[in-house]
């Protein structure tokens, strides 16, 4: 399954949007080497390097996913905290699609491979939840997933090069390593890589 979100009050009662990320469930590595562990935590650093540009906290990162209330049993999670945040600004949902994106983009830089998250069954619930997002945006399907493609090919531009590819390298180096990271240890991480 792929990206989940679901908003909660903060004890202040301000609006403040949680989104949790996760990859697939199921993985069938058959056309590559590379292991699930390891493409799990560049995927995963890819969501939390972009939601960090992009102004969010990242409260934890973690292989191995275990199933809970509101998502299923996964290869990994990336929880990010985007504040206090009115959901309906096109720009928070912007901010979203770019998140959401970013680890299928992330994973498809380290493969090598142009896959379009659409079709590839690990990304599927990642472009699901950029679609849907997007479509407060934009209504027509067509022009929706032209908009979603056009950010694929950005961040693709972005994210292979420096400071954020380093920086996804480090982090999911760090994840393989720890499997699990914390929010300081997240962003331990990132500071050093995409310090300007």
């Amino acid at each position: 399954m792929g990206a989940t979100g679901r908003n909660i009050l903060d004890t202040k009662g301000d609006y403040q949007a949680e989104t949790y990320f996760s990859t697939g469930a199921v993985r069938l590595n058959q056309d590559t080497d590379q292991d699930d562990e390891t493409l799990t935590s560049y995927h995963e650093a890819g969501h939390a390097v972009v939601a960090h540009s992009l102004g969010a906290t990242v409260d934890s990162m973690q292989l191995w996913g275990e199933a809970d209330d509101w998502l299923p049993e996964r290869f990994g999670d990336c929880r990010v905290n985007w504040g206090p945040v009115d959901p309906n600004l096109d720009w928070q949902r912007q901010r979203e699609i770019m998140t959401y994106l970013a680890g299928p983009v992330a994973e498809m830089i380290y493969r090598g491979e142009p896959l379009h998250p659409a079709l590839y069954g690990p990304w599927q619930d990642d472009w699901q939840r950029a679609m849907a997002t997007c479509e407060a945006i934009i209504r027509d399907p067509q022009q929706r997933t032209l908009l979603l493609e056009k950010i694929i090919v950005s961040l693709h531009q972005h994210l292979q090069n420096e400071p954020y590819w380093p920086a996804i390298a480090g982090l999911a180096d760090e994840l393989a390593a720890h499997e699990m990271l914390e929010a300081d240890q997240v962003a331990e991480t990132l500071e050093f890589w995409l310090r300007r």
